[in-house]
Formats: structure tokens, C-alpha cells, sequence
């Protein structure tokens, strides 16, 4: 597609899809493309009435990567206070110590399953502990925020029942939003050093209003939950796939940095973003009318030989990698730099701790099988070690 059809129109889907590298990263920086996928969510009902859903859409379209600029450089702004180094630096320990907790409960069973055992519960631990969400509200809030994830870009035509999950995501929501605010009202009188703290204080000292926290607190959970699961274990199938980059990386642990960011590049968890078309427009020749879906293949544009040299093969010493992986420009990835401390800890501690791990022969790996076009992972993937 990418050679033949870079800019291809997908009839069963309904959307254009662009594959190469440089069209994707030009739409990227398109001020004519916009990231506000309210039309999208709505057309995805059905049948379904849209005031059903009203909970999930006031949650989601408040979402920074929802909004257009003015809106959205001034809530990026309001959020940066969340992801600062110091921020990040202090939360390291958390990382490292949840990264060994988890690796404790298998070390001794001679295998694990990846996913169940490391890549969910580790950013499932991770994550609201960073947030300060009290430990007897956490199991509450993961499960009201994949009820929101999984209408993301879950098509309406598939075997799933949309209209089930609307009416699952607009409960989860009124739910969240009310823990969250209930958070809100107690680190504005005590605050901390956890991340609902620092965006409570930077949103007080801006006088802005509170009521779009918990849109920043879903985002943070959205992006930072399946996104990281669905990574660690592309990376864990990527290493054991090519022993030759395993070995390598044994050998020389300090590898571990453009190792990670080749993870990223040859595998990643996000394969497409979506935008809509504000207005008509041309990209590679072809027209494109106002209010078409767009769908910018990070994963193709990962893998175009335009711009990466071999790029179906797997280099972990490769330099440059400009990969695509946490997308580009006003919308590039607020926690990349937690994303990567993230990986970078779990995969040093995996190899450190569990040197012999290989895939294990009796059984089969699942990818991910859904409609949902936005993710790509692995339901199952067991190691021996």
C-alpha cells in the first residue's frame, strides 16, 4: 500500500489511510487536520441515541488530544507541571519498585505469561500510585477507565456491541469524573508531590477551572495504561524474535536507551492516530473532502525505507531512529519521557533478573484480535525463563 497507494481510501472502513512517512508527519503539523473526533465517536453509535453518552463525551472532548490550538497549547501548558524531570526523576523508585515486586510473585515459577503477569499490572500499579489515587479506589478507577478506552476506535460494523459499550463508557465516566474531582477537593487543601497535586496547584495558580482535571486525568490513564501494556510486550516478542539484538543487549546493558526506541519503532503499540478534515484538501494527489477520517499509519511510517534504512530489520544500536512512535510535533506524546524511564527500568530488570528467557515452546502466543484500530499488542505472550 505504502509503494502503490500511499494515500489510500479504505471502502469497508470509510477513512483514508496514509502509509509513508513524510505524508504522515506533514499531516501531523496540518493545521487543516483536526484532532477533535467528537463527529467520529457519535457516527460510531448506530442506533444508539447520542444523549446516552453525553457523561463520555463531556469526559473525552475536554481530552488534550482532542483539541486544536488555542485550546489545546493552553491545556498542554496547564499539564506540563505533571511531567517535569523533577516529577518524573521522583517517581523512579515506584517504577523499579513495582517492576521487582511483580517479577518476585514468578521468579521462581520457571515462566510467566507477559502480559497478565508484567506488561498490564505493571502501568496498572504504576500510574495511579503516580496520580496519589488511594490504594482502596485504584481497582475502581482501572476498571472505569478501560470501560472508556475500548470505545476508542472500535468500529461499529465489527461483531462487538457498540451501543453496550457507550452505555459502559458514560457510566464509567460520571464514576471517574466524581473520584477524580473528589481527589481535586483534597489536594487543593493538602497537596503533595503526586501528580493530581502538581495539576491541581498549576491549574489554581492560573485560575483556571477545576472541571477539566478529570478530562487530563483520563488522558493520562488512556495513554499511559494499554499503550505501555501493549509495549513491553511488542518489545519482550521483538528480543526473543532475534536473538542476535538480545545477546547484544546481555552484553552491553548500557544498549538499553536506542534499544528501547527501537522497540518503539519496529513494533509500536499505536499503529494509527485519527484526524478529520476540517476542509477539502489534496494530500498526494488525491482529494480529500471536509469531514473524512484520516487514519496516519505511525506503523507504516515506521517501516518506510524512504526514510529508515533497512527498516524491517531489527537494530538495536540504530541511529538516527526519528520514529513516529509517539507521534510529532503540537501532539507529540506529553509522557514520552515516563513512557521511556518505564520500559527502559522493565527491561533492565527483566534481563537482569531473568537471563534465560526464551519463549515458551508449549504454548501459543494471542495478538490482540479486535476492531479497535488504534492499538496493536498481545493478549498472551508466555516465556520461560
Amino acid at each position: 500500500m505504502r509503494s502503490e497507494d500511499p494515500v489510500h481510501y479504505c471502502e469497508s472502513g470509510g477513512y483514508w489511510i496514509l502509509t509513508r512517512y513524510r505524508d504522515v508527519e506533514v499531516a501531523l503539523r496540518d493545521e487543516r487536520l483536526s484532532s477533535d473526533k467528537k463527529p467520529l465517536h457519535i457516527n460510531q453509535l448506530g442506533s444508539l441515541d447520542v444523549k446516552e453518552i453525553q457523561n463520555f463525551l463531556a469526559l473525552t472532548s475536554k481530552m488534550i488530544s482532542e483539541k486544536d490550538p488555542p485550546e489545546h497549547t493552553r491545556m498542554r501548558k496547564l499539564a506540563n507541571p505533571g511531567f517535569t524531570t523533577r516529577a518524573i526523576e521522583s517517581w523512579r523508585s515506584i517504577i523499579q519498585n513495582t517492576t521487582d515486586r511483580l517479577l518476585d510473585r514468578v521468579q521462581n515459577h520457571g515462566g510467566m505469561d507477559v502480559v497478565s503477569d508484567l506488561s498490564l499490572p505493571l502501568p496498572g500499579f504504576i500510574i495511579p500510585e503516580i496520580m496519589g489515587v488511594p490504594e482502596t479506589d485504584r481497582a475502581n478507577l482501572l476498571e472505569w477507565a478501560m470501560d472508556i478506552t475500548l470505545i476508542f476506535g472500535t468500529s461499529g460494523g465489527s461483531n462487538i456491541d457498540i451501543e453496550e459499550l457507550a452505555r459502559k463508557a458514560d457510566k464509567a465516566a460520571v464514576k471517574f469524573s466524581a473520584l477524580i474531582r473528589q481527589l481535586v477537593e483534597q489536594r487543593r487543601r493538602q497537596p503533595g508531590t503526586d501528580m493530581i497535586s502538581l495539576l491541581s496547584v498549576a491549574y489554581q495558580e492560573q485560575g483556571v477551572n477545576f472541571e477539566e482535571l478529570p478530562s487530563v486525568c483520563i488522558q493520562i490513564l488512556i495513554a499511559g495504561l494499554l499503550t505501555t501494556t501493549d509495549m513491553i510486550a511488542n518489545g519482550v516478542n521483538a528480543l526473543l524474535s532475534h536473538p542476535d539484538q538480545l545477546q547484544k543487549l546481555k552484553k552491553n546493558p548500557s544498549l538499553i536507551d536506542s534499544a528501547v526506541e527501537e522497540m518503539i519503532r519496529f513494533d509500536t503499540s499505536t499503529p494509527f492516530f485519527l484526524r478529520i478534515a476540517k476542509q477539502d484538501l489534496t494530500i498526494g494527489g488525491k482529494e480529500i473532502a471536509a469531514g473524512s477520517v484520516i487514519a496516519l499509519g505511525f506503523g507504516a511510517a515506521n517501516h518506510d525505507p524512504e526514510k529508515f534504512e533497512e527498516p524491517e530489520v531489527f537494530d538495536i544500536t540504530r541511529t538516527p531512529n526519528e520514529h513516529l512512535g509517539f507521534s510529532s510535533g503540537i501532539h507529540f506524546c506529553l509522557g514520552a519521557a515516563l513512557a521511556r524511564m518505564e520500559l527502559t527500568i522493565c527491561f533492565t530488570t527483566l534481563l537482569r533478573r531473568l537471563p534465560n528467557l526464551s519463549f515458551d515452546p508449549d504454548q501459543q502466543a494471542i495478538p490482540t484480535k479486535h476492531s479497535m484500530l488504534l492499538l496493536k499488542g498481545f493478549d498472551s505472550l508466555p516465556v520461560k525463563f
